[in-house]
């Protein structure tokens, strides 16, 4: 039985999910999944039915009415209501999937491996999921890093518990069934939406306090490892733009041009060639970030770090 690797965009992230899940596909492993698109009806961009009929007929395009499911829940910053639709794919998606991968729209595929995550070993545990920088920051240090500490204290968690990225969740469906998180997640963020500063994950972290099994940062290639140097020690199957702008926006990107040179060629053979603007820039930064000494410590300090810890994608 394939695994059900699953999208949850609104309108404004649709786009880049069909991206993603192209480079996914490009790589030649997404055979174990079955890849959906689940949605509102008005989030599905026009012209999804002009697709490359060889990239269309590989996506599941589920449309579903999340009122139903969201009652309560509300947005806010630049977190649209669509961030909690995940925590409902257990209910949505058939019973025929015991595993379900979540994943967001705002990450490529790099190289082949994502495959890797429909046989790993959960040890029980409820979901798999990569380290957040809310918890590496430590290995930095400086104003940031105690903001984040002092926001994991206000979920109850101790600072040596792990919090995780929820950009990438592997789901084992019967144990998140077994601890309701759904159901509790929900709830938390009903009663206490001021809480959870970072809507679901920040819920999901309260509820799972540590306790899931730890992807590499292999499988969720985030934030400040694009400063940090190490692409090619840790070779990133996963890309996870988590900041903004995003390298699709490509009026405002100021990140490196070969990221914003992979979206801009793909949507310019796309249905969408002139999403989100008909913007095309002449030329993008072409060098990486500086490695400052800064830098340089806490790429150290982080690399000892994750020699220390065991993953079960590696």
């Amino acid at each position: 039985m394939n695994t059900a690797l699953c999208f949850t965009p609104d309108l404004a992230f649709f786009r880049p999910a069909v991206f993603t899940a192209a480079s996914l596909i490009s790589q030649g492993d997404a055979d174990a999944f079955d890849i959906f698109i689940v949605c509102e009806p008005d989030d599905v961009a026009p012209g999804f039915e002009r697709l490359d009929p060889a990239l269309r007929d590989k996506i599941r395009l589920l449309t579903v009415d999340f009122a139903h499911y969201a009652r309560g829940l509300a947005g806010k910053g630049r977190f649209s209501p669509a961030v909690f639709r995940r925590l409902f794919l257990d209910q949505i998606l058939p019973e025929s999937y015991p595993r379900l991968i979540a994943i967001d729209a705002d990450m490529r595929i790099a190289r082949p491996g994502l495959g890797r995550l429909a046989e790993i070993d959960l040890g029980g545990h409820p979901l798999a999921a990569a380290y957040d920088m809310i918890y590496l920051m430590d290995h930095k240090g400086g104003a940031l890093a105690k903001q984040f500490q002092t926001y994991r204290r206000s979920l109850g968690l101790e600072l040596e518990t792990p919090y995780f990225n929820a950009g990438l969740m592997v789901i084992d469906r019967a144990a998140w069934r077994n601890q309701d998180l759904t159901g509790r997640a929900a709830r938390a963020l009903r009663e206490t939406p001021a809480r959870f500063a970072f809507m679901e994950q920040s819920a999901l972290n309260s509820l799972v306090a540590g306790r899931f099994a730890p992807l590499s940062p292999r499988c969720n290639f985030m934030g400040d490892f694009f400063l940090l140097d190490l692409e090619a020690r840790i070779a990133p199957i996963v890309l996870h733009f988590v900041n903004s702008p995003k390298p699709w926006q490509f009026d405002a990107w100021r990140g490196e041009a070969r990221f914003a040179l992979d979206y801009l060629s793909w949507f310019e053979r796309s249905p969408w060639p002139d999403w989100p603007c008909p913007f095309r820039p002449t030329q993008y930064q072409k060098r990486r970030p500086a490695m400052t000494a800064i830098r340089r410590g806490f790429a150290e300090r982080l690399t000892e770090f994750l020699a220390t810890r065991s993953f079960v994608d590696s």
